[in-house]
Order: C-alpha cells, then structure tokens, then sequence
C-alpha cells in the first residue's frame, strides 16, 4: 500500500504543466522549410539505368528484378542470369516509398496516388492511376518541438521538408 502511494505521488509531481512557450518575436532561428511540388513534377518517367542510394522492396517477377529506391521510383534489372543481373533503367515516381506485386500488376505510390504498372524489359506502362487515394500528408515537419514556415496552398503540394534558418516563424509544432 506504501509502494502504491509513493508511485501515484511520483506520478501526480511528474505530470506538470508544460511552461514552454514558443518565441514568435525572434528575428531568425533554426527551423524546417516546406519543399513544394506542383503536379507536372509527380509524374512517372523513363530514365538510364543508375547506381542504387537507397534500396527498399525488392520483388523478382518473372526474369525482371524490381528494387525500389525510396523515395524516387524503381530500378529495373534483366535478372535472367540471377549471379549477373543487368540493371535496365531507372522509372522515375516521385514520392514512392511503397510497391506490391499482384497478378503481374505492380501496384506503387506516388505521393497521394496509386498506381497500376505493367513492366516489362524495356518499358513501363501505366494501366491505371487512382488520384488522391492514399492520404500522403507532409503539412507538418515529422519532427517535434520545432519552428518551421507555414505552409502557403498556393505553392504546391507539400512533398518533404528542409532544415534551415527561417526568419521570422509564425509557426510551431510542440
């Protein structure tokens, strides 16, 4: 009975009240900066094939291997000789960070769409994309504690944040 007291004591002095409050009349501080797209910039493409920065899924589908790079789009590899596998092009997807495999349909993100993809060993062909469908959301930095730059609708679609010094922050994620 002691014990129970003596913790629910602790718990009831550790529970104050938060007294940080933040300081919107700084001229500058550190704080994050929203970077805008605009809807030209979603879309997918073809590039060369290029080095892999940083991997996510990897699926093998029939003689293709398929490695995404999160963030940016797929690699696509010729894996017809799993010891060599020759690495084909690049499809770019801005904001991919997810893919799944069905019934020869490669299903992936693209910010707040979702895609229906069919790939081949030279192309890719977009069979379907449903707008607005998977609730992307960047309207806030991840972090917490932090000033960061209101976001303005006008500028785009918000697709990531950058840490800088920001003048004059009006807003304040606790």
């Amino acid at each position: 009975m002691r014990y129970t007291l003596l913790l629910l004591s602790m718990l009831v002095l550790a529970c104050g009240p938060d007294d940080f409050h933040p300081d919107f009349n700084q001229e500058s501080t550190m704080g994050f900066r929203p970077i805008y797209a605009d809807s030209s910039e979603l879309n997918i493409g073809l590039e060369s094939a290029r080095n892999i920065v940083s991997a996510g899924k990897i699926y093998s589908y029939g003689n293709l291997l398929l490695v995404n790079e999160v963030g940016k789009g797929l690699h696509v590899y010729d894996n017809t000789d799993p010891r060599k596998p020759v690495n084909k092009f690049f499809v770019t997807i801005p904001g991919n960070h997810d893919m799944a495999m069905k019934d020869g349909v490669l299903y992936a993100d693209n910010y707040d769409d979702l895609l229906a993809l069919q790939v081949s060993s030279d192309t890719v062909i977009v069979l379907k994309r449903l707008e607005d469908v998977i609730g992307f959301t960047a309207e806030f930095p991840s972090q917490n504690n932090v000033y960061f730059e209101c976001v303005e609708e006008g500028k785009g679609i918000v697709v990531g944040w950058e840490q800088t010094m920001i003048e004059k922050p009006k807003c304040y994620k606790p």
